[in-house]
């Protein structure tokens, strides 16, 4: 083994959680009381030499925190061919999902988003570079789509061994219910999915109880002015809570003769839960079950990147206003589940061949659904690098 670190390209990458939980967990250790500790880059670990992303703020915030990493702020579609960085070994993105969100009602066969086809884009990538290793994150519909199955035809067509699994993040120590879909081919076999870990399930508490209770407007743990009457409907939502809880008066027209819909509208986090999945609108209390356990006001930005274990330390860079760094907190991959993506990457980069599991009833199924495998087998079978 050379000792030297995979060179990792990160598509669509926001403000880096993938490259963040990958390159650099050590991060994470020390986040609130989520009792992170020992966290470590796997085996010889991850560099970004290259991350691409359209959003300006985001492309700022990667830039500041990976130096060494060249940062390209464009449209995807813009750039001609990325052969240059061909010596790259893993590829990783999250290609925009919004319109496979089970927020979109519309019938996953009949979707028609040009969002959905920027996969073709991340896949030419993978035809230029040609990486050991590729990883797609995105909602579970994802796998629904007849564009999940077409991923996976290309890159059989160019040499990939490609498997496919849905992962709570929450399973793997993340304080939330984020529930995302994941697709990874290798040049090399076939590649491991990390199993769910023995780590007591993170709460709410265990990411922002040390926070003050009431903002102090310090690296964005603030709140928004609420009207009145909104502090009133707040109040009348227990921990648990939702629209439902408020009374008739205090309701918004629209609201009213609806007996029925999500439950997480206007909803209130408990503390000693998972946090449902942070979105971009998190800072809202009308977008979903955004409130503070038991104070009455949504939870702050901070609260927000605690519960997707972005680190305090972590700077959101770019334009300095509350729904752009919402945007980028509420898009990110969550670095700790990042963070055992890379132990079962590493551990195939070093020799792990997968097993296979029957997972759908389907004859028909287009994806190969692979064991899991433990983390301690994972950490058995890395080696670490010589020391010089």
């Amino acid at each position: 083994m050379s000792g030297e670190a995979h060179r990792l390209v990160d598509l669509f990458s926001g403000l880096g959680g993938l490259s963040l939980g990958l390159e650099q967990p050590d991060r994470l250790n020390g986040i609130g009381d989520l009792k992170y500790e020992g966290l470590t880059t796997p085996g010889n670990g991850f560099r970004t030499v290259l991350a691409v992303d359209n959003n300006e703020d985001a492309a700022a915030t990667v830039e500041h925190h990976f130096p060494d990493a060249e940062v390209i702020n464009e449209d995807i579609t813009q750039i001609e061919s990325f052969t240059e960085w061909s010596d790259a070994d893993v590829v990783v993105g999250g290609p925009p999902c919004q319109g496979f969100s089970n927020l979109n009602s519309t019938k996953t066969d009949e979707l028609d988003d040009d969002r959905n086809q920027l996969w073709e884009e991340f896949m030419r990538t993978v035809n230029d570079i040609q990486p050991d290793l590729f990883l797609i994150e995105n909602v579970p519909r994802f796998l629904d789509s007849k564009e999940g199955s077409e991923v996976v035809a290309q890159a059989e067509e160019m040499g990939y061994n490609t498997v496919v699994d849905r992962l709570w993040a929450h399973k793997y120590g993340v304080p939330q219910r984020r529930h995302r879909a994941f697709i990874i081919g290798s040049r090399l076999g076939t590649p491991v999915f990390p199993a769910t870990t023995s780590e007591p399930v993170r709460t709410v508490r265990d990411a922002i109880a040390d926070l003050p209770t009431k903002p102090n407007n310090e690296n964005w743990h603030n709140t928004r002015n609420f009207s009145e009457k909104t502090i009133k409907r707040m109040e009348a939502v227990p921990e648990g809570g939702n629209r439902f809880d408020i009374p008739e008066e205090l309701l918004p027209e629209c609201w009213k003769g609806y007996e029925s819909g999500g439950t997480d509208l206007f909803g209130r986090l408990w503390m000693d839960e998972p946090a449902v999945t942070i979105r971009t609108g998190f800072h809202k209390p009308m977008k979903g079950r955004h409130l503070h356990p038991s104070e009455n006001r949504a939870i702050t930005l901070r609260e927000g990147a605690r519960l997707q274990t972005i680190p305090d330390d972590y700077t959101i860079q770019g334009r300095q206003h509350q729904w752009r760094v919402a945007q980028q907190i509420g898009n990110a991959v969550p670095p700790k589940l990042a963070y055992h993506l890379g132990w079962a990457i590493e551990a195939h980069l070093q020799g792990l061949e997968g097993g296979l599991r029957v997972e759908a009833e389907e004859e028909d199924d287009p994806f190969a659904w692979p064991e899991r495998v433990a983390q301690d087998e994972l950490e058995d079978h890395v080696k670490r690098p010589a020391k010089a």
